[in-house]
């Protein structure tokens, strides 16, 4: 009898303790966010001073890193402009859910011939570069391009190469003018 009570007690914990270790293995990371699809860039340009004011959008509909449509970022000579920019998921601006976590993204700017200065980008909440603002200064009329890049878990944002996750990569023709 007492062999029989043993077995049963050893074969409850049996199911209890492996239905414990199931559930627990099927529990969801709740830290990790869920991937967006980024569909639509904004680099929308405020001219200081000057009322100038345009925004140049890439798309990528598909989301599949190819972009479909990349207009000429063309703007003035000599001028001083605040940026921001806009990413989208579909119809659906995803800045919201970016700044939440800017601890874990870094927008990066790499201007290729242009006669422009991208600077004073927006810090995040540990005070490292983030950038979903900037200040743009152009010089002499010249032509060049612009890639922006959205990093995700950067290993060093202050790096030449950041490391991370690439989110986004567009690369913008400018023409300063």
């Amino acid at each position: 009898m007492y062999n029989t009570k043993m077995r049963i007690s050893t074969l409850l914990l049996l199911i209890v303790a492996t239905a414990t270790f199931f559930t627990a293995g099927c529990k969801k990371d709740e830290k990790k966010t869920e991937e967006e699809l980024i569909t639509k860039v904004a680099v929308h340009l405020t001219g200081v001073g000057t009322g100038f004011d345009q925004e140049f959008t890439a798309e990528d509909p598909e989301g599949d890193g190819i972009w479909n449509v990349i207009p000429s970022v063309d703007i003035p000579a000599n001028t001083v402009f605040n940026v921001h920019i806009h990413v989208y998921d579909g119809d659906t601006e995803i800045n919201g859910e970016i700044q939440e976590e800017n601890k874990d993204h870094l927008f990066v700017y790499q201007v290729t011939g242009a006669n422009l200065t991208v600077s004073d980008l927006t810090l995040d909440d540990d005070g490292q570069p983030f950038g979903l603002d900037s200040k743009w200064t152009t010089g002499a009329a010249s032509t060049g391009t612009l890639q922006i890049k959205l990093h995700h878990e950067p290993t060093d944002k202050n790096a030449a190469d950041p490391g991370g996750e690439i989110d986004f990569e567009v690369t913008f023709p400018v023409k300063v003018q």
